[in-house]
């Protein structure tokens, strides 16, 4: 077991748990009401690619705060068939593509490790192989996904100024910035694993 095998097991099994942390959750986009505005219709909204969470009548900051603490959310209606836009259903498919490339590609270098089946090269090689395809995979869905902040949903709960890679009045989340900073982190994986094909003895080449 070498110490860089050791960091590409741990590095892509916690950013396997990241990215799919970031597809449920709801907090990609959120409009958070102005405590001062007059307006009665204040109301909380979030939403991903998968879930949504919105509250209305809020009255201070700390409503706010509390409701952040609350559990208000759901799944889009019959979750895949009611996602609102279909960049977003688009978007959720090439990402979901992604998180079973990263876990075959797991599954296969620690199954055939520790079994001695052909654990060298050529299994790092098409770990590392399926990890770069996952990759540009999420970056498409990455892309993808502003392209729904034109759908009707995001049009009503972010005001009519919103539209492709514009949110109106709605912010960016923790959600989607942790996708990104996820498949960011994720470049390195397959550089590693090209690493372990070219440079690990056969002998030597084995995962956690």
């Amino acid at each position: 077991m070498s110490a860089i095998s050791v960091l590409w097991t741990i590095l892509s099994l916690v950013l396997l748990f990241t990215c799919s942390l970031a597809l449920f959750s709801p907090f990609w986009h959120e409009h958070i009401p102005d405590p001062m505005s007059t307006n009665n219709s204040q109301s909380f909204v979030a939403f991903g690619l998968l879930r949504f969470c919105f509250q209305e009548q809020f009255v201070t900051l700390q409503d706010i705060n509390t409701w952040r603490y609350s559990k208000y959310c759901s799944f889009y209606e019959r979750i895949f068939p009611g996602i609102p836009s279909v960049f977003w259903k688009g978007a959720v498919s090439t990402y979901t593509l992604a998180l079973v490339l990263l876990l075959i590609a797991m599954l296969l270098a620690h199954v055939s490790c520790c079994r001695k089946f052909i654990c060298g090269k050529s299994v790092f090689a098409i770990a590392g192989l399926m990890q770069s395809i996952a990759v540009a995979l999420l970056l498409i869905s990455l892309i993808v996904y502003p392209f729904g902040l034109n759908s009707t949903f995001v049009k009503q709960q972010c005001g009519y100024s919103s539209g492709f890679f514009n949110s109106g009045t709605c912010q960016i989340a923790w959600g989607y910035m942790l996708a990104i900073v996820s498949t960011a982190l994720l470049l390195f994986c397959p550089v590693i694993a090209y690493h372990l094909s070219v440079a690990t003895p056969r002998s030597k080449a084995t995962v956690v």
